[in-house]
């Protein structure tokens, strides 16, 4: 999910903790997952061949037992996709729901160049203070790299986070760019010569 604030206003976000949400903006978070990537699922090669082995199957009229292996992969595929999508819109929900609204500190930018040595998309590594003594350094990738150039020399960065899972957070600042947060691995350091 990109923007938070496309399914909340400002009023929304400065209520106490837990707000309460409606069916509507929880519907909607739901629906947002659900369109944003499905050719992960769909189009993966192993479920369109499962897909076209159950097509043949039927098409040749194959004993039912045949059918198990390809439909079995098509069913776990799906049922795997709807998880990830779920796990996904639930965290989204809990931010709605639970986050508290921070700023972050802006550490570095780390940007990925062409070969002609301009900027294609940028990592941004972010310092969220969430309480008195407890800092998150969190990074976000941006696709434009000039609207990651531009928020370094904004410096700051208004965010909402968990605070008891300090991996959960989205930028509220009005970004232009794509915006990817999902974490692949642990938390690795920061290097200090890019």
């Amino acid at each position: 999910m990109q923007q938070v604030r496309d399914y909340v206003d400002d009023d929304f976000l400065q209520q106490s903790t837990p707000r309460p949400l409606t069916l509507e903006i929880a519907l909607g978070v739901l629906g947002e997952h659900l369109l944003a990537r499905p050719t992960q699922t769909v189009l993966h090669p192993l479920f369109v061949l499962s897909l076209a082995a159950i097509f043949a199957l039927l098409l040749f009229r194959a004993p039912s037992f045949l059918l198990a292996l390809p439909l079995g992969l098509v069913t776990g595929m799906l049922i795997i996709g709807a998880y990830r999508v779920w796990l996904r819109a639930w965290e989204d929900i809990r931010l709605l729901r639970d986050g508290l609204v921070v700023r972050a500190h802006i550490l570095k930018l780390r940007p990925n160049r062409t070969l002609a040595g301009d900027i294609d998309g940028a990592l941004i590594d972010c310092a969220i203070a969430l309480t008195p003594r407890r800092t998150y350094v969190g990074s976000i990738w941006l696709v434009d790299g000039h609207e990651a150039l531009r928020l370094l020399r904004q410096g700051r960065l208004a965010v909402l986070c968990l605070p008891r899972t300090p991996g959960t957070w989205r930028v509220l600042d009005p970004i232009a760019s794509e915006v990817r947060y999902e974490r692949v691995g642990p938390p690795v350091a920061i290097p200090q010569d890019i």
